[in-house]
């Protein structure tokens, strides 16, 4: 009996908690801007597979001295063929949309084209200081 009462709060608090089991694309964008707050900025760009990825490398890198980690993601082409996009990956866009969004509005529109003009002049100029060994 003893047992049984000590149980019972325990038993009442879990069912009175309400546990949120699916998010949507409103509850990731909070998130986000929580992130955001935080300092914690993840910059997603999106490059076709044809796309000029040499500077990626030097893009990360100057990103990096500003806390924002920049995650490269592959934009296909549109189809005709229907997508049907799940949850998760529908909260995954609505994340990326808002921290680029968040990030461009701190930083300026135009700062990630002049880091990346910056990274491809390092690539660059990298890329004509090698050597070829024969």
């Amino acid at each position: 009996m003893k047992n049984l009462i000590k149980i019972i709060p325990f038993l009442v608090l879990l069912l009175t908690c309400k546990k949120k089991e699916h998010l949507n694309c409103q509850d990731v964008r909070e998130i986000a801007k929580s992130d955001f707050k935080k300092g914690k900025y993840l910059y997603y760009e999106y490059q076709f597979l044809t796309d000029d990825k040499s500077s990626n490398e030097e893009f990360s890198e100057i990103l990096k001295d500003n806390n924002i980690k920049v995650i490269f993601k592959t934009s296909y082409p549109i189809s005709d063929l229907v997508d049907k996009k799940n949850q998760i990956e529908e909260n995954k866009f609505c994340y990326e949309q808002m921290m680029n969004i968040l990030i461009k509005g701190k930083f300026g529109y135009n700062y990630f084209d002049k880091i990346r003009k910056k990274a491809d002049s390092i690539s660059s100029s990298k890329s004509k200081n090698l050597k070829v060994i024969i």
